[in-house]
């Protein structure tokens, strides 16, 4: 397959354009960097080439190869609208036959011979003509946009907890998986009780000797309720492709229904979730000691919501403990708790998330004017649609800030989003420079802002959405039909196109 991959944007200096269009370097494999690329062909461009830093397509869904790990998105919702997939094995799929389906999808619609892998982007910079994008192997590509695919959460977040450097067993994160760490009759201390821990730790709990979990906030768990598909369904959704549709569609409503758990105000949905949850907790824990350690404080939504059938039973195993009381520190043989006890480990697992548009701590994107994306975000992160910031012209952020979900499904914010940098890419052409006017974008994250102050994020509980100083830079503060309707067509007097000098100024 190296065979097939396309070089004309990887050699330094190169300008010309073999194919249709201008040239286009998308940033990244996974649903994002795929999305665009599909769609750029559907729209005549093949002009372009993906950049993965790995050896395969798929992104999370490829880093992520945790035991137990699957996506808490109905799988007919998690996937693109154009491909749709009838034979997903169970509601909600594992991570791996999400992988499958992307490596799928690249080779239906012949992504491969545009993909660059092995390639570790460390600087993109614009020279006020065209890109550069360096990487870590010492070469370069030329390229009139560039899209990041990216997303805001592909750096783990590694804790600064005191002595850790000088455990003496494995330590990794739960998307850095260690196939080669066997856990059989082990000793584990897991520190963080939230996505992937409700994942990992049913999935393992049966297979060490002692597990330790370390719990810092208690999370809303809900019922997952995961059951699996007959044949004669799927063999109904391949015949009848518009019944799949339908019940992709009552997913996408029943989501969509659920965005009322995020507003400030007490509403039904927030009374029915609250509801379902005691109802859960109750049936699956019967200590009310227990219960207590396990019953949020902070309003629903406030963080994400888990949804887990098995992670309840798993902790009240006899060879599992809960651990709530602070880690004061690491040494080279356990855990230390703030109580004062010694907690034996031989292997530490973190399950403590990732760092949100933490790119740049690898990535320096300078803009025509020498100005840092990491200067520009310096008093806080933001992106004009959610896509792209002043004075970074033709660059595109896919899953940039503000364009998370608590609710539905990430795929229709970037289905969404790539039709938006199309369109786009299609007014400037090949010798325009498009940016969003400061005006504009400061405008639209004014309004953005003060309607997150209408949400239950703003209650300040501690969530990794909002950065210390509370502003919410990950969250969109509505649900997906409104920002489908918003992207639907763009409003070019929010941007400032520039053309050649032969060419005339927009």
């Amino acid at each position: 397959m190296a065979d097939d991959h396309r070089t004309d944007l990887a050699a330094p200096g190169t300008l010309s354009r073999p194919g249709k269009g201008p040239r286009i370097a998308i940033l990244g494999a996974g649903f994002s960097g795929m999305g665009m690329a599909i769609r750029l062909k559907q729209q005549g461009f093949d002009n372009f080439t993906i950049y993965e830093k790995a050896d395969e397509v798929g992104g999370t869904w490829r880093e992520n190869r945790y035991p137990g790990v699957a996506c808490d998105v109905p799988s007919h919702l998690y996937s693109f609208s154009f491909e749709p997939n009838p034979n997903w094995s169970r509601r909600y799929s594992p991570g791996g036959e999400i992988w499958d389906y992307m490596k799928h999808c690249a080779r239906k619609y012949g992504l491969y011979p545009f993909i660059e892998f092995n390639k570790t982007i460390t600087a993109i910079r614009h020279d006020g003509t065209e890109w550069t994008v360096d990487f870590a192997d010492g070469s370069s590509a030329k390229a009139d946009y560039v899209v990041s695919g990216l997303g805001g959460l592909h750096e783990p977040n590694i804790p600064d907890i005191p002595g850790l450097d000088e455990f003496k067993g494995p330590v990794f994160h739960t998307a850095q998986w260690r196939d080669d760490v066997d856990l059989s009759g082990k000793r584990i201390a897991m520190f963080g009780s939230a996505a992937s821990a409700v994942q990992v730790v049913p999935a393992i709990v049966d297979e060490v000797s002692h597990l330790d979990l370390y719990q810092r906030t208690p999370n809303w768990v809900m019922p997952r309720q995961s059951y699996y598909y007959p044949n004669w369904l799927k063999g109904l959704f391949a015949k009848a492709p518009f019944l799949a549709r339908l019940y992709r569609g009552f997913y996408f409503s029943m989501a969509e229904w659920r965005f009322g758990a995020f507003k400030k105000d007490e509403n039904r949905v927030k009374a029915t979730v609250r509801k379902v949850f005691q109802k859960h907790l109750e049936n699956q824990v019967a200590d009310p000691e227990l219960r207590a350690k396990l019953t949020p404080s902070y309003p629903v939504g406030c963080k994400r919501i888990l949804i887990s059938d098995d992670y309840l039973p798993a902790i009240q195993k006899p060879n599992v403990d809960l651990i709530v009381d602070g880690i004061e520190g690491v040494t080279a043989t356990g855990v230390k708790t703030k109580d004062g006890r010694d907690h034996p480990a031989d292997v530490i697992i973190l399950a403590t998330g990732f760092k949100p548009f933490d790119i740049l701590e690898s990535i320096d994107v300078v803009g025509p004017a020498g100005t840092s994306l990491r200067d520009t975000w310096k008093n806080g992160i933001a992106a004009h649609r959610t896509m792209m910031a002043p004075g970074f012209p033709n660059f595109f952020m896919l899953l940039g800030p503000n364009s998370g979900l608590g609710h539905n499904s990430v795929i229709l914010m970037i289905e969404a989003q790539v039709k938006y940098a199309i369109d786009l890419i299609k007014r400037a052409g090949e010798n325009g420079q498009i940016a969003p006017r400061p005006e504009a974008a400061k405008a639209y994250d004014e309004r953005l802002q003060h309607d997150l102050q209408d949400r239950v994020w703003a209650s300040r509980c501690g969530a990794w959405y909002v950065d210390e100083n509370g502003r919410n830079f990950t969250l969109y503060p509505h649900d997906v039909r409104t920002y489908i309707r918003d992207m639907r067509e763009p409003d070019f007097t929010e941007f400032e196109i520039t053309r050649t000098p032969q060419s005339a100024v927009i």
